[in-house]
């Protein structure tokens, strides 16, 4: 007896459609008051609740790396407890959990490990059962002998999205007609059967004289079954549907090959014979592909599908022996070579020493413009740019926190409106007399008299005689204010800067008073964010006897996204730049 069919101890009810629609039972769903991640979840461990498995299904995601048994929120077991039910999310029951989905195979997978249990779901028309398909089924994988009824569950989701569950495999309920992707079909019968025969009476050859229980075990005869048959075989196995659910009622999405998800078991057919592999094999002569699906289904492909895995098994392929290595074609460096790079390395390593103050961003583009010893010299820190740095503005972080509603955007292009101002001054040239004193005998240079240095004497300056203000987003219209001289004297010109100083600031403070009103709706919200960070570090710090650091958990406020948020608002709301036609 082969080791397929001692797995199977018990054979499941032969049922009709309308006999498996008879005891479907009720809808896990509750008729889409539940969302079919949260009905799976309730219904796939007996007297446990959702948020139950959940819980198992979550852990993994808390543990450290380093030891698969320690949390990463082991220390706080009460706040582990509240992330995860809000991942869950019992207060919105139509809303899928965090990180687990019913349409994503791979999250029912890690389900199915979790739990202990093969998961099963099939895909059924909500009238009578009229189709009845493969959505998830993994069975063919497990690591293990094929798994026994009670380690399997199964399912039928439906296209109006409902979940029923069932206790017994209706894999017999594709024997009713042929399967949407299969011509000729057959199945395992029997204890004494397994996938070496169902395969063989399948193409009309003769069966192996060698037990193939399993399709872990097919795929590693294939050699043997080709040395038995001659006759080139692709062999893949039906695993999963992986169009979307919300779409299902489109017959043709469903009948897609690219919407059908085939795993690659292997080739029966001949090796390369100068790689040893199967890469150089030319597949588009294998007229002939297999494909197992359900527990004990096989069926020959029908040809859009078959052309489908000839093109999944052209991508997919690798040579079994990799390709030699080439020590001989590897480049050497010179002794030169090594040289010339060490003192580039040494004198890179003098300069960072001599360097003084933070220490310089290097540049990453290498381009002929940035490589440039001109540009290097104008991007150090003696030089007058530097190299640019980002950091999150105030739009990212409205995006980030999700506060970018159309009246926050529009506050905060307000204030910078108001934050700018422009001045342009109006002046006349005046002769004045710096020359220095003759050098006759006696005579002194500038440097005896003054300490100031003079590169050349001085003909002309330039005297204020009117500064025009304007500030468009004070004044409706744009209004300019104009302050002039009254005459020529200097006490004049220093009147007329001091008493545009003076309207500057009151600007300054004008402008500052109407952003804080603009401001103060976000400044209300970032406030419930710093007094919940606040909150949440000080109950913390009491239950686990620690003392209540303010200066670390400001800082650590600072760097949180709200915190960066509140210090870009704030500063904007300081801010008030004047431009001046001359920069």
């Amino acid at each position: 007896m082969s080791t397929f069919g001692q797995a199977r101890l018990v054979d499941p009810p032969i049922w009709t459609k309308e006999q498996a629609w008879e005891r479907r039972g009720s809808d896990l769903t509750q008729n889409g008051k539940l969302s079919l991640s949260k009905a799976l979840l309730g219904s796939c461990c007996l007297g446990k609740t959702g948020e139950d498995v959940y819980s198992s299904y979550f852990r993994p995601f808390t543990l450290v790396d380093a030891d698969a048994n320690l949390s990463c929120l082991k220390s706080r077991p009460d706040q582990e407890r509240k992330i995860r039910n809000t991942m869950y999310n019992i207060r919105e029951p139509t809303k899928d959990p965090g990180y687990f989905t019913f349409s994503s195979h791979a999250d029912v997978n890690r389900l199915a490990k979790v739990i202990g249990k093969e998961i099963v779901i099939y895909l059924a028309h909500d009238r009578q059962f009229q189709f009845f398909e493969i959505y998830h089924d993994f069975r063919g994988f497990s690591q293990e002998q094929q798994p026994r009824p009670a380690e399997t569950l199964y399912y039928v989701v439906t296209l109006e999205r409902k979940l029923f569950k069932f206790w017994w495999s209706l894999d017999n309920l594709f024997e009713a007609s042929p399967y949407f992707f299969g011509l000729a079909r057959t199945r395992i019968y029997g204890s004494r059967e397994d996938y070496g025969i169902i395969l063989a009476r399948l193409l009309n050859l003769p069966a192996p004289g060698f037990a193939i229980g399993t399709l872990l075990e097919l795929a590693f005869c294939t050699d043997r079954l080709y040395q038995l048959w001659q006759k080139k075989i692709l062999l893949v196995n039906f695993c999963k549907s992986t169009f979307n659910q919300r779409e299902s009622k489109n017959a043709s999405r469903r009948f897609h090959p690219r919407f059908s998800s085939f795993f690659n078991l292997g080739i029966v057919g001949p090796k390369s014979a100068d790689s040893g592999g199967v890469g150089d094999l030319d597949l588009d002569t294998f007229d002939t592909a297999v494909c197992f699906y359900a527990e004990t289904f096989a069926c020959v492909l029908k040809e859009p599908y078959r052309l489908a895995v000839i093109e999944q098994y052209k991508q997919s392929s690798r040579r079994d022996k990799p390709s030699h290595n080439d020590f001989a074609g590897i480049p050497t460096v010179t002794l030169e070579e090594q040289r010339v790079a060490l003192a580039l390395a040494e004198a890179k390593k003098s300069a960072k020493k001599r360097r003084r103050g933070p220490e310089r961003k290097e540049k990453i583009c290498e381009c002929n413009l940035c490589s440039a010893d001109t540009f290097s010299a104008n991007m150090e820190n003696a030089g007058p740019e530097r190299l640019c740095s980002y950091f999150l503005d105030l739009s990212d972080l409205l995006k980030l926190l999700g506060l970018d509603s159309p009246d926050n955007v529009a506050a905060v292009e307000r204030m910078c409106e108001l934050s700018v101002a422009s001045m342009d001054i109006e002046s006349m040239t005046v002769q004045v007399d710096l020359e220095p004193p003759v050098k006759e005998v006696g005579g002194l240079a500038y440097g005896t008299v003054d300490s100031a240095s003079l590169e050349g004497h001085l003909k002309k300056v330039q005297k204020p005689l009117m500064i025009a203000h304007m500030d468009e987003t004070l004044k409706a219209g744009g209004d300019v204010t104009v302050f002039q001289i009254e005459s020529d004297a200097e006490e004049s010109i220093y009147k007329m800067m001091r008493e545009y100083w003076a309207f500057v600031k009151s600007q300054q403070w004008e402008a500052i008073k109407q952003k804080r009103e603009l401001a103060a709706p976000l400044l209300a919200v970032l406030q419930d964010y710093k007094t919940v960070h606040f909150e949440v570090y000080f109950e913390w710090c009491r239950d686990n006897n620690q003392e209540y650091d303010r200066t670390s958990i400001s800082g650590a406020w600072r760097a949180s996204l709200p915190g960066q948020l509140e210090k870009r608002l704030l500063k904007l709301v300081s801010d008030y730049t004047v431009f001046s036609f001359y920069g």
